[in-house]
């Protein structure tokens, strides 16, 4: 009989599994797959004007059968060999997460030792190293990434700048003092494009009609005069901003507030003020 031939059998077989086969790949049927990457879309930004740092990444909520539990960053700052920061994050909307239970974890933390061990200080530049950790269950799966720091904020380090000064109680007469400002900037020197003040007397209106009044880093004399032996700037190039200040008969009496400004290329700003007491 046809049914106890064995090449008849075997071409049944054949059929019957060739038929599975291209059932499963019919369109419509949704295969089962477990998520082969959990952690992806990491993020890392460093807020300088509030100095803060904000982590975040896409995690699944599910990985090889067990539930998510837990999302930690371990944060390095410059130094991958450093002992890391461990950082929670969290889905909920807050503490920097900006949405709550759309599968992206998220922390902003501050970049200040009271938070974390590993700060970001004026002087850093290059790469930061981080780690994300997610937990399902007894497992732990782990993503290390690093990103540039970029363009980073100038610094003014300090300001040397007289507290008080007399007025001359005659025309044509000058009390003059110096101004110091040691400049800084993580990208280095080169990237600072301008430091200036910004004069306000102590009627409301500003000195140099409002405008910018320069500091130098050019190590030049002002004015160029070899019979003057006032020195605006010592040395170029050493991050030391310097100029003069005046103080003459006609400067009213009272509290001049100096808005000093140090910009660099990008735009980046930081300004620090200072007070004068011009007595008599």
């Amino acid at each position: 009989m046809m049914n106890g031939n064995p090449k008849f059998k075997a071409m049944r077989v054949l059929i019957i599994s060739t038929m599975f086969l291209l059932f499963m790949g019919c369109p419509g049927t949704d295969p089962i797959v477990e998520d082969s990457v959990p952690i992806s879309q990491v993020h890392f930004t460093f807020h300088q004007d509030v100095e803060k740092l904000y982590f975040s990444s896409t995690i699944a909520e599910n990985y090889e059968g067990s539930s998510l539990s837990q999302v930690n960053v371990l944060w390095f700052g410059t130094d991958s060999l450093r002992v890391a920061d461990s950082i929670a994050l969290n889905d909920e909307g807050i503490k920097g997460d900006i949405l709550s239970y759309d599968g992206i974890y998220g922390i902003k933390i501050a970049n200040d030792s009271t938070e974390i061990t590993n700060v970001i200080s004026q002087s850093d530049s290059g790469l930061v190293f981080y780690k994300i950790i997610a937990k399902y269950g007894t497992e732990i799966v782990s993503y290390s990434d690093s990103s540039e720091l970029g363009n980073l904020l100038p610094a003014i380090l300090s300001i040397s700048f007289p507290d008080t000064m007399v007025r001359p109680t005659e025309q044509n007469l000058y009390h003059i003092d110096s101004i110091f400002v040691t400049a800084h900037d993580p990208n280095g020197l080169s990237d600072i494009q301008s430091c200036f003040l910004l004069f306000k007397k102590p009627d409301g209106s500003y000195a140099n009609n409002g405008d910018p009044i320069l500091l130098y880093d050019d190590g030049a004399q002002y004015p160029n005069d070899t019979d003057n032996p006032s020195i605006w700037d010592l040395t170029s190039g050493d991050g030391v901003y310097s100029r003069l200040i005046t103080i003459g008969y006609d400067n009213p009496l009272g509290t001049y507030v100096a808005t000093f400004w140090l910009k660099d290329w990008s735009g980046l700003f930081v300004t620090v003020d200072a007070t004068l007491e011009v007595i008599e």
